[in-house]
């Protein structure tokens, strides 16, 4: 039997119909204005890249729960290798819900959530969210999404919501009660980047945590308004949300605070991380996180409150301290800072005993770690010298080893051998094994 090889480039094929079954209650001009670049393809090969690319479209646009495609000649076409494409669909049921787990940073939430999807045809959204978390912490959201433009890129988003969060390690509580709205936008010029303006209003309330809470945190408790505009741009062109093997990961974003309100403030952060593959399947990681937080009026002794500023340490974090642990202290509370920094340089290798299993190796490995950061008080720095000096010399530094764990692509965990190197007197430091459990990381 001989067999030969063809190069699909060079088959012509043409598509001469679309058609999309299954449709219901999906809008017809929100198909119709996906569809145009399958009729561009002039070679086989671009034909099978552009209807994956469009079932792809079709399962973005939230109308529909599958999407298969039926490839097929074309029946009275006036052109040859001409090919009819056929989507089978099957349509978002209008009334879901359901109750899963979630894990956020170091805790397990339990939600439930209630929407109506593909409400009036054109991938509109109506739901409720609410979740509790192992920790006590709850939040619950009532919101309303849509494409614009019948474009699934360009969202707008409106929610209610309210969020209760004990922090422990700072000893307070905040109860929040706000809206915000969103909208969301590809950059054209730069793959997988998007845009994102918020407007968000919120009533703060900060509580102390126990009768014991130190003086410097019950002078920030009271009711806050706050009413902001944020700017948030990332692009994010890894392999892997949680075990990356190539790719970077850039996000930045400015937000202004005091359009209304008593919280008045600019505040801006980055992060950023790049993957390398190395030889025998390893990568190596850098990772960079930044910001820091201003007074908007300088003249009035404006200060930030708590629930406002940075904390630094954890085992997702600058490893090796507990969380919030790196840091000024009052009373065993981490106090935070109004600017902070941190970075992690990270070795990724299979386990030996799973060296040949290719698709295990973005579930689990093995892991090595550089920890550095500093958080501080931009106001006690009164020259170049003084922030140089904040910056290099109360450093906190630690390494270790250990294994990293893929949960389904929402979440990693992480279970190390941490030491310390470089600590200050009052940081709160983890010497041996250390459990850390998240979605973002350093």
């Amino acid at each position: 039997m001989n067999l030969q090889q063809v190069n699909l480039d060079r088959v012509p094929a043409y598509c001469a119909r679309v058609n999309v079954n299954g449709i219901q209650r999906t809008k017809e001009d929100y198909i119709r204005h996906q569809i145009d670049n399958v009729f561009t393809s002039n070679t086989f090969e671009s034909l099978l890249v552009n209807v994956e690319q469009l079932r792809k479209k079709l399962l973005q646009l939230g109308c529909f729960r599958e999407v298969m495609v039926v490839i097929d000649s074309a029946k009275d076409a006036k052109a040859e290798n001409s090919y009819d494409i056929t989507y089978v669909t099957e349509e978002h049921r209008s009334i879901s819900g359901g109750i899963n787990s979630a894990v956020g940073q170091n805790e397990g939430s339990l939600c439930t959530n209630f929407s109506l999807p593909n409400l009036f045809g054109r991938g509109e959204k109506f739901g409720v969210d609410y979740s509790y978390s192992n920790r006590g912490n709850t939040e619950g959201r009532v919101f309303y999404n849509m494409p614009t433009k019948l474009d699934p890129n360009k969202q707008f988003s409106m929610s209610l919501f309210r969020s209760y969060f004990d922090n422990t390690w700072s000893s307070f509580k905040q109860d929040d009660h706000g809206i915000d709205i969103t909208y969301n936008l590809p950059l054209g010029i730069v793959p997988n980047a998007v845009h994102s303006f918020t407007w968000e209003g919120v009533w703060r309330s900060v509580l102390a945590g126990s009768p014991t809470t130190s003086v410097d945190i019950r002078k920030d408790a009271g009711h806050t308004l706050k009413s902001s505009l944020k700017y948030t741009a990332t692009i994010d062109n890894r392999d892997h949300p949680v075990i990356a093997q190539r790719g970077s990961y850039s996000q930045s974003s400015i937000e202004l605070a005091g359009l209304g309100g008593d919280s008045q403030f600019v505040k801006w952060t980055t992060q950023h991380q790049v993957n390398v593959p190395l030889p025998l399947k390893s990568v190596v990681q850098w990772c960079l996180s930044a910001g820091a937080i201003w007074p908007l009026l300088q003249g009035r002794n404006q200060t930030i409150k708590i629930n406002d500023r940075f904390f630094l340490g954890g085992p997702l974090n600058v490893r090796g301290f507990d969380y919030h642990g790196a840091g000024p202290h009052s009373e065993g509370a981490a106090l935070g800072g109004d600017c902070y920094w941190a970075t992690g340089l990270h070795l990724y290798t299979p386990l030996p005993f799973l060296y040949h299993r290719e698709n295990l190796m973005s579930y689990v490995r093995l892991h090595y770690f550089l920890n550095g950061g500093n958080v501080f008080n931009i106001q006690n720095i009164n020259s170049a010298q003084s922030l140089f000096s904040q910056i290099s010399n109360a450093t906190r530094l630690s390494c270790g080893f250990g294994v990293v764990l893929n949960l389904m692509n929402v979440a990693r965990l992480e279970l190390n051998y941490t030491l310390p190197l470089w600590t200050q007197i009052h940081d709160r430091v983890i010497k041996g094994f250390q459990f850390g459990v998240g979605f973002t990381f350093i």
